[in-house]
């Protein structure tokens, strides 16, 4: 990969990160490209997701909290009748259950998870335990509590459900909104578990997948 003369005004690339690929590695790939000396991005994708990923360069950064803020909408996959340490496909089984919930079930619940919720981030999170990252306490194997928080949920469907394992959702929500719990939770409020299967961001605020530009583009 060659450098190049970044020779702009500071501003904001949409990247569709890829999956496999952390956000910090994919900010560095294109921080890289067009040798700046400050790159930052809005809303971390976890590798497992893909999707838009907004990224600052240069002055642009300073503007970062702004965009954090905003409405964010992603496509979703819940697996159901497992339930994951890390509450996707990449964390171990620690729970099954055989209940597959119908189509119709699904359609009543998602309506409790409309508005202002309750939620509960994941055990692997980013989030700070007195002031350690939750994901690198549950990786020690120590016990700890994850507060609570007020999440919003301005819109929640069901896309489809190809087969008893699977169903594909849509979603918008406010600012500490993990999709991970989502998934938890509505599995559970059907009286089964699950887990996100597939995760794609489709917009942060203004910025849309349309719009973004593959990873490749900075090779």
């Amino acid at each position: 990969m060659a450098k190049r003369n970044y020779s702009h005004h500071p501003g904001w690339l949409i990247l569709n990160k890829p999956i496999g690929i952390s956000s910090a590695k994919a900010v560095n790939i294109v921080k890289f490209f067009f040798n700046v000396k400050k790159a930052g991005h809005a809303g971390t994708l976890d590798p497992l997701a893909s999707g838009v990923l907004p990224i600052a360069l240069d002055d642009a950064t300073k503007t970062i909290p702004y965009l954090v803020d905003t409405k964010k909408k992603y496509k979703f996959t819940i697996a159901w009748g497992q339930k994951t340490e890390t509450d996707d496909s990449e964390g171990k089984v620690i729970e099954e259950s055989d209940l597959r919930p119908s189509h119709e079930n699904i359609k009543n619940a998602i309506g409790l998870f409309l508005g202002n919720i309750i939620q509960t981030p994941p055990r692997f999170s980013a989030i700070k335990i007195k002031g350690k990252r939750a994901y690198s306490l549950a990786r020690e194997n120590i016990e700890f509590e994850v507060p609570e928080r007020s999440v919003e949920v301005f819109d929640l469907k069901l896309l489809k459900q190809s087969n008893e394992s699977f169903a594909e959702f849509e979603v918008s929500c406010g600012k500490g909104f993990y999709v991970r719990s989502l998934a938890r939770d509505i599995a559970e409020e059907l009286g089964t578990f699950g887990h996100i299967k597939t995760l794609e961001r489709l917009e942060v605020g203004p910025f849309k997948l349309k719009n973004a530009f593959p990873l490749e583009t900075f090779d």
